[in-house]
């Protein structure tokens, strides 16, 4: 082998192990990930606790509005060494995990900024005050139920300002993540972005017609898991070799719309499409966790249900070649297996034994046998074109 042979084989780096089905992680590059995400929790734990320190220190009476502005000021210096961190081990490095952290940590601490910023410009700025409010409701008749005419009394008696503080406090919420996504591009933050974005859509039609929002709110719930998977469906089929960003995006859609819109399309088989003024007067009824534990026939069907979702989300995750959809519901999946084995009056150990086995076989059968049942699932589907994009196909090189 001569020397320039030689060195190119030693510099080359080696051939990646995965196959051209295998998903890349959008989350983790490799163990220097790992590493550095330990210390970047370990910094923000340390810069949280200087800062209760700090204020404990201040001696300004705690909960004034001098103490407010202390601890805020505070807050927002954090996200500013959030946002430095960020531009160093995202936007030169592109750390993946530690991105992940630093986005959930500077958005979380502007939020919290923004919206105390708007509720001192109602307080201060507008003069809406909690006296103001009371003086407002003070003529209303005793007799009135809840309905539409309640709320749109109380928005009538509810300044404007104040009526779009749920706009407002959603504003707040997506400000920090898009901000975080168009400079740096992390994929997360993208995911992210588009649950801002239809919780926002949604906050917008509940500050005009709150009634109908909440009247209607499974059906809202659906329609945000539905756009988000959707989203994440159009992300994809602009990347089907998922070589860039815009499939790690597309992953984090899949992975945030599953588990909203199977807890929806529970709700739905629990509650109906809408709500009721017993619902709103009971909200007990309204606890999807609590029904799912009962011993009741309604606990049984929600089960059934649940796992006739899941396998459609296993149905639809084969075509589209993401497996984000079906790691999404494994919790609902294995309640919904021991609920309907807690039937058979067996114990409660002997119902964790199969519930375990029985989801653990059917995850490892589905992931040794995945790339098979797409080959099956995709016969009939053209293996170019526009379809093709949306359902890539299985390369002959795949096992």
């Amino acid at each position: 082998m001569s020397e320039a042979n030689t060195e190119n084989a030693v510099h080359s780096p080696p051939a990646s192990s995965a196959r051209p089905s295998d998903e890349m992680l959008p989350f983790l590059n490799n163990f220097h990930d790992i590493f550095t995400t330990i210390g970047v929790l370990i910094l923000l734990g340390g810069m949280t606790v200087g800062i209760v320190q700090l204020m404990s220190g201040l001696g300004i009476d705690e909960g004034s509005l001098r103490w407010q502005m202390a601890l805020m000021g505070m807050i927002g210096g954090f996200a500013v060494v959030v946002w430095m961190l960020s531009a160093l081990l995202v936007g030169r490095q592109r750390r993946i995990l530690p991105g992940i952290v630093l986005c959930g940590a500077f958005s979380a601490s502007a939020t919290i900024v923004l919206v105390w910023a708007y509720l001192q410009f109602l307080q201060h700025g507008i003069g809406i005050t909690e006296i103001d409010l009371e003086s407002r409701f003070a003529n209303a008749p005793d007799d009135m139920e809840f309905g539409r005419e309640a709320v749109n009394y109380a928005l009538a008696n509810i300044p404007i300002w104040m009526r779009i503080t749920p706009l407002i406090v959603g504003i707040a919420a997506l400000l920090p993540v898009a901000m975080f996504y168009f400079s740096f591009r992390l994929p997360f933050a993208g995911g992210l972005m588009g649950v801002g974005f239809a919780t926002l859509v949604a906050l917008a039609l509940f500050t005009f017609d709150p009634y109908t929002v909440g009247v209607y709110a499974p059906t809202v719930m659906v329609a945000i898991g539905g756009a988000l998977m959707l989203a994440g469906i159009v992300f994809d089929a602009r990347d089907p070799g998922r070589e860039t960003r815009l499939a790690g995006t597309a992953f984090w859609l899949h992975f945030f719309a599953a588990p909203i819109l199977l807890s929806a399309v529970l709700n739905v088989v629990q509650i109906g499409w809408t709500l009721d003024e017993a619902d709103f007067a009971n909200p007990e009824n309204l606890n999807l966790m609590a029904a799912m534990a009962s011993d009741s026939g309604q606990a049984m069907q929600m089960a059934v249900v649940a796992l006739t979702v899941i396998a459609l989300f296993a149905l639809v995750s084969l075509l589209i070649n993401r497996r984000a959809l079906i790691v999404s519901g494994l919790l609902t999946a294995g309640i919904s297996i021991a609920v309907i084995v807690n039937q058979s009056g067996l114990e409660v150990p002997a119902v964790v034994a199969i519930t375990l086995l029985t989801l653990g076989g059917i995850v490892v059968l589905l992931g040794a046998a995945w790339n098979p049942v797409r080959g099956v699932l995709l016969a009939p589907v053209p293996s170019s074109g526009p379809i093709a994009r949306i359902f890539p196909p299985v390369s002959a090189a795949e096992g």
